[in-house]
């Protein structure tokens, strides 16, 4: 049975629906009335398109679930200062006439609220079991149009040097670890700034002087797309995540007084989706286990790290288990897919089953196409097409038992923006390196048939693969480099103990 809702109907709306909860329920926003007028544009702008998105959803969870339907047209969300604009209810579905068709803009936030959410925990802190069961279809998230907080930051030293010179704004100066999205030290000098986790603080590079106690703005943000804490069983199709400050999709866990971590995300689907100019990331996997990312596009993700899928949880009680990325096409992002495992803990048994397979990577603006770090408990990264990268085609860093298989890496090394060509002094299709820093190396690692080609005609010294490591048993054998010229490196570069791993079988065409 279909129930037409309107904002200003909702009293007989709930009314019928506590009549009708045997019943599979669809609510439905019109534009035009009941009565099928004219819709007012002028009328309609008076009320709160967010209360009456929010009224059906509710509506419907109410009833023991249903489906929000919403037409054709462009919807004006508000988010107040403790408010998202959009919570999302268990068993509830949210299906728009399709992402180009359906329009949800955000104007106005509270600079810490996402546009739309589910946390089971808010609204309903006794809640007893988290937000479960919910689908997103057929409508596109634009948060082009949200606040930004503009920050003033004084520098403690000087740049005295014209150049990218580093410096750093340091956390304690009122600028959190997951706010800063962006340094401005000047008129037309946008600087992406990154978290630097073993000081504390921000980097920022800086095109020109600037004297000690020298003022730059920071824009402070912490907005996603949509946020998912601790949701259970969600899935997202044909949806549209465009212009958020941070993240496209963030996804982690509930926080319960006394204990630092509670429910984590399980058993979410993100396929068939576009995510464009997200500035941090596409997607953000904090704390997540079961999570299907396919079929999806992710294009101008430029921000830092700026790329379309990070794994990066923040302590070994947190989850990454059984992550598939898969059959994904990225397209001018600042780096590509990301297992940022550096917090995961030495043996975590929280971090195993993450695939990386059949995605196509176009042109990274400024680091690798595919990172593994520190991941101790074994990946996946297979069938992958990466294609002029900046820096690295897969950088593998501190991790062990990583099964690299029937990648092929074209030109890499390409330094393409941000004047970093300097910077890459060597680059490869595929690099294995320990970290000296945690005293992680890499062992037990799988090289193998991976096609290399077109290393030629860079500033950079290249190498096909690139193995440097004091590790043990890993096997880098049958890869192949073609089209390679002989003048830039070679085809596989070892430093360090080449006799405690197998080499060989390797080629070059």
């Amino acid at each position: 049975m279909t129930w037409n809702v309107e904002a200003s109907s909702t009293d007989r709306c709930y009314s019928a629906v506590r009549c009708i909860a045997f019943l599979s329920v669809i609510f439905i926003i019109f534009q035009p009335s009941l009565r099928g007028q004219t819709f007012n544009p002028a009328a309609y702008q008076a009320q709160s398109k967010t209360a009456g998105i929010q009224e059906a959803v509710d509506a419907a969870a109410k009833a023991g679930g249903g489906t929000v339907q919403i037409p054709a047209g462009t919807f004006v969300l508000h988010a107040t200062a403790g408010r998202p604009a959009i919570v999302l209810r268990s068993r509830v579905s949210v299906v728009g006439a399709g992402a180009d068709n359906t329009i949800l803009k955000l104007e106005g936030n509270s600079k810490t609220f996402p546009a739309v959410m589910a946390n089971q925990n808010y609204g309903n802190p006794d809640a007893a079991e988290p937000d479960h069961d919910i689908t997103l279809e057929g409508f596109t998230i634009d948060v082009a149009a949200s606040d930004q907080v503009v920050r003033e930051i004084q520098l403690a030293a000087a740049i005295p040097v014209a150049g990218e010179q580093e410096a750093f704004l340091n956390s304690m100066q009122g600028v959190t670890i997951d706010s800063v999205l962006r340094v401005d030290p000047g008129p037309n000098e946008e600087i992406v700034p990154a978290f630097k986790a073993s000081t504390g603080s921000f980097r920022a590079f800086f095109l020109r002087t600037h004297p000690a106690g020298a003022k730059v703005v920071v824009l402070v943000t912490r907005l996603h797309g949509l946020t998912l804490v601790g949701a259970h069983n969600v899935t997202l199709q044909n949806v549209t995540i465009q212009n958020a400050p941070m993240d496209g999709i963030y996804l982690t866990n509930t926080v319960t007084p006394g204990a630092m971590y509670h429910t984590y995300c399980q058993r979410i689907s993100v396929r068939h989706c576009n995510f464009v100019a997200c500035h941090r990331n596409g997607i953000s996997v904090i704390d997540a286990e079961d999570v299907t990312i396919a079929d999806n596009n992710f294009r101008d993700i430029t921000g830092d790290p700026g790329s379309p899928v990070d794994i990066e949880p923040n302590s070994p009680e947190q989850h990454g288990n059984r992550i598939s990325i898969a059959n994904n096409h990225v397209e001018r992002c600042f780096r590509g897919i990301s297992l940022s495992l550096q917090f995961s803990g030495p043996t975590s048994e929280n971090f195993r089953g993450e695939t990386v397979s059949g995605n196509t990577i176009e042109g990274t603006l400024y680091g690798w196409g595919i990172y593994v770090l520190w991941q101790q408990a074994g990946a996946i990264v297979s069938g992958n097409t990466i294609g002029r990268p900046a820096g690295d085609g897969i950088l593998v860093v501190g991790s062990s038992h990583i099964q690299v298989t029937n990648n092929t890496i074209v030109d890499p090394g390409r330094c393409h923006t941000h004047g970093n060509c300097s910077k890459v002094a060597t680059a490869a299709g595929i690099r294995l390196m320990d970290d000296p820093h945690r005293q992680r190396p890499v062992n037990e690692n799988t090289i193998t048939g991976n096609i290399i080609k077109d290393i030629q005609d860079t500033p950079s010294l290249l190498y096909g693969i690139d193995f440097s490591s004091a590790g043990k048993g890993n096997s880098i054998q049958r890869n192949v480099v073609s089209r390679f010229d002989p003048r830039q490196g070679m085809v596989v570069h070892v430093t360090g103990k080449a006799g405690s791993n197998t080499i060989s079988g390797n080629s070059k065409q």
